[in-house]
């Protein structure tokens, strides 16, 4: 009898444990998460579109780092990546049809990569060994091999396996998969509709879709994939390779978003909100006004504890952090002029 007690108890421990596990740094790739990076520290970075700036702030402590310009004068930066595997940041350049490489610690320049014009939304995932990342002036997508970061390929919209793609159609948001198996794409097609597309990252080959609500993003977490429509506002959750759906939440212009551990944070970016869901539940906790409009982008760092928000726009210099406790909820610390524009953010 004693046997069997240890035994139930042990198999409740389990799976307990494993529970935890999918709730714990849903933001990291599992081959990421403690590795940090060289010297160990964390930054978080920001990409200033109207003045082709990356401002750096400390990861911990939110303090201004540094600023470094892209190398053209009339670049405009406006997604990055970050590699452990390569110790380097990878920044899009809209205009110069170029990916940016810098160090991760000094930020020197490392490199560039030639790809399509309209450098957008990225996503690198260190078990694929791939930086994803969408042209949409070229309505194109390259996947960058990371062992050497050249082009791997240049995926063309899938007109062929969704054909009621109309001429409007083009790319827009990526991430992968925790696992590295799958990429997701958003493809935006006029303002109501816009489709998720699967995609296989050994072959690159379409797998499937889905259609979801208009002007949509996308986020992967370990077991869960959301996507945020803003036109359609709503937030959709899939299961993690994104052959069901689990849930439709409704969340008003609903646009960037991140997750802490248990809880997922979007942006409300027409009523400059951000909404704090419960990623076990899949509900909706409560929101949260900022202080400033446009709340475009998110970033949460390693541990947990810290919100970067850009507020994009074309006139607009502010990004604001917030603190999260335990719980989820939000207080505000401090904000800071960043370039202008402020738009895609990173953490690592």
């Amino acid at each position: 009898m004693k046997n069997f007690f240890y035994s139930g108890l042990l198999l409740i421990l389990m799976i307990w444990s494993c529970q935890q596990d999918e709730f714990s740094d849903p933001n990291k790739d599992p081959v990421e998460k403690g590795l940090g990076n060289a010297k160990g520290d964390h930054f978080f970075m920001v990409a200033n579109r109207g003045s082709a700036t990356i401002s750096i702030y400390d990861a911990n402590s939110t303090e201004f780092v540094e600023e470094i310009r892209l190398p053209d004068e009339n670049a405009e930066p406006t997604y990055l990546a970050h590699s452990i595997r390569n110790r380097a940041d990878y920044v899009g350049d809209f205009v110069n049809s170029k990916i940016v490489i810098y160090d991760d610690q000094n930020f020197t320049i490392q490199g560039e990569i030639k790809i399509d014009e309209g450098a957008f939304h990225m996503w690198i995932n260190e078990i694929a060994g791939q930086l994803w990342i969408n042209n949409i002036v070229s309505k194109t997508t390259s996947v960058i091999d990371l062992t050497n970061n050249t082009v791997l390929e240049t995926l063309t919209l899938p007109f062929k396996e969704i054909p009621e793609l109309t001429t409007t159609a083009v790319q827009h948001d990526v991430v992968l998969s925790t696992n590295g198996k799958r990429a997701f794409v958003t493809i935006l097609d006029g303002q109501q509709t816009s489709y998720l597309v699967t995609y296989d990252t050994s072959t690159l080959k379409y797998l499937e879709h889905h259609i979801v609500g208009g002007d949509a993003h996308v986020y992967s977490a370990p077991g869960r994939l959301y996507v945020p429509s803003q036109l359609g506002n709503t937030l959709t959750v899939f299961n993690g390779d994104a052959s069901e759906k689990l849930a439709e939440l409704p969340y008003s212009s609903a646009h960037g978003i991140i997750s802490s551990f248990r809880y997922v944070f979007v942006t409300g970016i027409s009523d400059a909100t951000i909404g704090i869901f419960d990623r076990a539940r899949n509900e909706f906790i409560k929101e949260v006004a900022t202080d400033f409009p446009i709340p475009h982008n998110l970033a949460v760092n390693r541990n947990g504890s810290l919100l970067l928000v850009s507020h994009s726009g074309s006139n607009a210099t502010r990004v604001s952090f917030y603190n999260i406790d335990r719980s989820g909820q939000l207080v505000k610390l401090t904000d800071y002029e960043s370039g202008l524009n402020p738009f895609g953010v990173l953490s690592y």
